[in-house]
C-alpha cells in the first residue's frame, strides 16, 4: 500500500486495489452518492471514517477513495473546491464494493498515521460501475490535527439568524408558512442537542411572535445561555431608513424588537449588532447611540486591506474610521457561502470545517477568531448545523473552538495598522464603504402618514383598547425589506384604511331643523357608535348667528360609551329666523374627520334690541305725525286769519 496506509471497507473487509485503467471520463450523475457523516478531525494516530449512502447503484458498483496532498493556503483551498486545480495523490486509490450495511450505509475507514504533516487534505470519493465507469463522485476533506498541543484553537463565532418573511399579513391576519415554522423547530432541536456549545443567534422578533406556543417554548430552551444580538422587529436596512429621515421610526423598530425578544425568549445583548453591506457611518453612529459597541460588518462594506501588510485572512477585530467607541469584525462570506454549496448539507458542513481548519493552520500561535455569519436569506439546513456543531465539539476538536461574538470582541486582540496581531501598535482602522441601497422616499411619506393616523386613532380610544397595538404592529411589519416597495406601500395604505374604517364607525348627528321660541334654547345632538367599544370624539360647532354658552370656543369633547349618545347643547340665537349650525366630528386631535352635519335653528322670538328699535321707530313716527298735524293746523288757522283781515279792509275802502 502506498505510504503504508490501509483502508477497510466495512462489511467486506476489502484491501486497497489499484485504480482501474478502464475508468472513463463520463459525467457523474451527482444524485446517487451522499455523505452521511465522517470523522470531523483526525488525530495523528487516528483513522478517517467516511459513511456514505448509495442510492440505486448497479450490481458490482465500487467505491474508490483517494487522499490528495495537503492544502497550504486558503487560495489553494478555494481553487480545489472549484476544480481549478487537482492536487497530487498522496494515498490510494483504495477501492471496494459499494455494498451497504443493515442501516443502508457504506462505511470506509482509512488509517492516516503514516502521513507526516498536520493540515487539510482533499479526499475524493468516487462511485464506479463494475467496469470502472464513473457513476457519481464527491469531494470531501480530512482535517488532520497537529502533534503539538502548544497553541490554542481558532475561535469560531457562528451567527445564526432565526426568522423569515413576515407572517403578519396586510389585512391583520397572521400566517407563518409551514416551512419557516418547521425550520425554527428543527433548528431549536439541533441547538438543544448541542446545548453546551456557545453560539450567537440573531432572531427576528416578528417571526418569533408568530410561532406556535410549543415551537416558541422549544426555541426558548434552545437559546438559554446563548447570546442574542440586537435586531429590529423585522428585517430591514437601517442606513436606508436614516437616509430619508426615518430615525424615530427606525428607533421604534429596534425598541419593539428588543421588547418582544426579551418577552418571548431572553434579554438580547443590545451592545452587539450584525450589519449588512449597506452600513453607513451615520447608521453606525446611530447604533452606537443605542449602546452598540461591537459590530459585525460585511467584507464588501469596508475598505480593503493592504495585502503587503495583511497577506492572510484577517481574523481579528479592528476600528471603524469616524465611529469612535465601536469595534468591528468581518463576517467571512466565504465561510457562510458553504451553506448550500453542494446540495448535500453534510458535505457542506465538512467543507466549512475544512475551510476553518485552513484558517487555523495559517498561523496557529496567534489568538484569532473567525466569524461565520449566515445570511438572513440563506436556508441553513438543520443537518448542516448539526454536522457543523458536532465537528466543533471540544471533546474531539482541539484546533477550532466555538465562541460567541461577545467573547470574540472581549478576548481577541485588535489588529494593528502595520499587521500586528498581538494587540500592540496603532489599531487598524477601516472605512465603511456601503453598497448603494434603495430609495425609501415614497415609503417614508406613507409611513409618516400612517403613523399620524395611528396617533390620532390612539387618542380616540381608551388605553386598554388593543387595536392601536395591532395597527402599530402592522405598520412596523410594512417596513420589512422582505417586502417589495409596492407591497410596503400597499401594506401602509391598508393600515390607514383600517384605521379610518374604525373611525367611520362613529356617525355624526343627522340633519335636522329645531324651532326656538326664545333667544336661548337647548338642542340635542344624537351620535351613534357602532365600534363596540368606547370612543372619544371632538365636536366643532360653527354658526355665525349663534353663541354656545359654556363652549365659547365652539369645541365640545364627548366620550361615546353606548351605541347611541345624546349630547345636550345650550345655544343662543342672535337674531330671529333661520340660523345654520355646522357640526364637525373628528378625533380628539382634530386630524381624522368622522363626519359633518348641519342643524338649522329657526327662531320666532324678538330680540330685546329689535323691540327697542321698533318702539323707538314707532315713537319717532308718532311724534313726527303729531308735530306735522299741529303744524298743519297752525298753518290753516294762519291762512284763515289773513283771509278775514283782507275782507275787512276791502269793506272799509268801499
Amino acid at each position: 500500500m502506498r505510504r503504508g496506509l490501509a483502508v477497510v471497507l466495512v462489511l467486506l473487509g476489502c484491501v486497497a486495489l489499484p485504480r482501474p485503467a478502464s475508468a472513463t471520463s463520463s459525467q457523474p450523475r451527482s444524485d446517487i452518492l451522499q455523505l452521511v457523516s465522517q470523522t470531523p478531525v483526525v488525530e495523528p494516530s487516528g483513522d478517517l471514517t467516511i459513511r456514505l449512502r448509495v442510492s440505486g447503484a448497479p450490481v458490482g458498483a465500487q467505491i474508490r477513495v483517494e487522499i490528495r496532498s495537503r492544502i497550504p493556503t486558503r487560495s489553494d483551498f478555494k481553487a480545489t473546491l472549484t476544480g481549478k486545480t487537482t492536487r497530487p495523490r498522496v494515498a490510494g486509490p483504495f477501492q471496494g464494493p459499494a455494498t451497504p450495511d443493515a442501516t443502508g450505509v457504506v462505511v470506509a475507514t482509512v488509517t492516516t498515521r503514516d502521513l507526516q504533516s498536520e493540515g487539510v487534505y482533499p479526499v475524493t470519493v468516487d462511485l464506479l460501475t463494475d467496469k470502472g465507469s464513473a457513476l457519481d463522485s464527491l469531494l470531501t476533506f480530512m482535517v488532520r490535527l497537529p502533534l503539538s498541543r502548544e497553541f490554542g484553537p481558532l475561535g469560531v463565532a457562528i451567527v445564526l439568524p432565526v426568522g423569515g418573511r413576515p407572517a403578519l399579513r396586510a389585512d391583520g391576519s397572521t400566517e407563518l408558512d409551514a416551512a419557516s415554522a418547521q425550520a425554527v423547530l428543527s433548528t431549536a432541536s439541533v441547538l438543544e442537542a448541542h446545548a453546551t456549545l456557545p453560539i450567537t443567534i440573531s432572531p427576528t422578533a416578528e417571526t418569533v411572535d408568530a410561532l406556535e406556543t410549543t415551537t416558541a417554548d422549544e426555541l426558548r430552551k434552545a437559546v438559554v445561555g446563548r447570546q442574542l444580538t440586537l435586531t429590529p422587529y423585522v428585517r430591514l436596512h437601517p442606513a436606508e431608513w436614516l437616509a430619508v429621515g426615518l430615525a424615530p421610526e427606525l428607533g421604534r423598530e429596534f425598541d419593539r424588537g428588543v421588547d418582544d425578544i426579551r418577552d418571548r425568549l431572553a434579554a438580547p445583548d443590545t451592545s452587539t449588532y450584525v450589519a449588512d453591506d449597506r452600513l453607513t457611518a451615520e447608521a453606525a453612529l446611530t447604533l452606537r447611540a443605542r449602546g452598540v459597541r461591537s459590530l459585525v460588518v460585511q467584507e464588501t462594506g469596508v475598505s480593503p486591506l493592504d495585502e503587503r501588510l495583511f497577506n492572510r485572512t484577517l481574523t481579528q477585530p479592528f476600528s471603524l474610521s469616524g465611529v469612535d467607541g465601536v469595534q468591528a469584525a468581518v463576517a467571512d462570506a466565504s465561510l457562510s457561502a458553504h451553506a448550500g454549496e453542494t446540495g448535500d448539507p453534510i458535505l457542506d458542513a465538512n467543507h466549512l470545517v475544512a475551510d476553518l481548519a485552513v484558517l487555523y493552520f495559517d498561523n496557529p500561535p496567534d489568538k484569532r477568531a473567525a466569524v461565520v455569519a449566515f445570511n438572513e436569506d440563506q436556508h441553513v439546513d438543520p443537518k448542516l448545523l448539526d454536522a457543523l456543531l458536532t465537528a466543533l465539539e471540544p471533546a474531539t476538536n482541539r484546533i477550532l473552538q466555538p465562541t460567541t461574538l461577545a467573547t470574540l470582541f472581549s478576548s481577541v486582540p485588535r489588529a494593528g495598522s502595520r499587521g500586528e496581531t498581538n494587540g500592540k501598535g496603532t489599531p487598524l482602522a477601516r472605512t465603511l464603504t456601503p453598497t448603494l441601497g434603495a430609495n425609501l422616499s415614497p415609503f417614508a411619506s406613507q409611513l409618516r402618514s400612517a403613523e399620524t393616523d395611528l396617533d390620532s386613532y390612539r387618542g380616540m380610544v381608551t388605553a386598554d383598547n388593543p387595536r392601536p397595538a395591532e395597527f402599530e404592529r402592522r405598520t412596523l411589519v410594512a417596513g420589512s425589506s422582505d417586502l417589495s416597495a409596492s407591497d410596503q406601500i400597499a401594506a401602509l395604505e391598508t393600515v390607514r384604511a383600517s384605521i379610518q374604517g374604525e373611525a367611520a364607525k362613529v356617525q355624526p348627528p343627522p340633519r335636522q331643523t329645531i324651532n326656538f321660541t326664545a333667544r336661548d334654547g337647548v338642542i340635542s345632538l344624537t351620535l351613534r357608535n357602532t365600534a363596540g367599544y368606547p370612543v372619544k370624539v371632538l365636536l366643532r360647532l360653527q354658526g355665525e348667528k349663534l353663541e354656545f354658552p359654556g363652549h365659547e370656543n365652539g369645541l365640545l369633547e364627548q366620550t361615546l360609551t353606548a351605541e347611541t349618545t345624546r349630547v345636550s347643547l345650550n345655544v343662543r340665537t342672535r337674531a330671529s329666523g333661520d340660523s345654520p349650525l355646522d357640526v364637525t366630528a373628528t378625533t380628539p386631535d382634530g386630524h381624522l374627520l368622522i363626519g359633518r352635519t348641519r342643524v338649522t335653528i329657526r327662531s320666532t322670538a324678538f330680540s330685546g334690541v329689535g323691540i327697542i328699535l321698533s318702539v323707538g321707530a314707532g315713537s319717532f313716527l308718532a311724534l313726527w305725525w303729531l308735530r306735522h298735524a299741529i303744524a298743519v293746523r297752525r298753518e290753516r288757522r294762519s291762512r284763515l286769519k289773513h283771509s278775514v283781515r283782507g275782507s275787512d279792509a276791502n269793506r272799509a275802502e268801499d
